[in-house]
């Protein structure tokens, strides 16, 4: 299940030219990832609280167009990629008067101790969650 998060380009996330600063774009696929996971019924405060973190392992992003000062985009966000020990997503950013592409990106993930940072089986960790996870990226996969 592909899931949809729309964002209205504020001010001080453009730069000198009017468009939405590169910097940007990451801040906005963790957005679409915390609503994803929101909306499959789960969040990261309940994994940071049975001790799993999520930090990101890759990023990649390809420009296409710039989105500007007041721009209506939506940021759709879908698992590519799941395993007990990683996860990957798949984002597309489009300007949503014209559905013109701005932006596409991967992010991976590794699950890990909160504590230590070591790597760790989420499937075992959180059964019921990663059993989610895997419904819904089946869904997106298929996609």
């Amino acid at each position: 299940m592909a899931n949809t998060t729309k964002i209205n380009v504020r001010y001080n996330e453009t730069d000198a030219m009017g468009v939405v600063h590169h910097a940007v774009y990451p801040v906005w696929f963790e957005m679409a990832r915390t609503d994803y996971i929101k909306a499959i019924g789960y969040s990261y405060s309940r994994m940071e609280e049975n001790g799993v973190m999520l930090p990101v392992t890759g990023l990649s992003l390809k420009y296409k167009r710039p989105a500007k000062y007041d721009d209506d985009v939506s940021v759709t966000v879908r698992i590519t990629r799941l395993t007990p020990a990683r996860i990957e997503f798949a984002y597309t950013i489009t300007r949503c008067s014209n559905n013109e592409i701005l932006v596409v990106g991967e992010s991976a993930h590794a699950f890990v101790d909160a504590s230590t940072f070591a790597p760790l089986n989420f499937k075992k960790a959180m059964p019921e969650f990663f059993s989610v996870l895997e419904r819904e990226a089946q869904k997106d996969i298929q996609e």
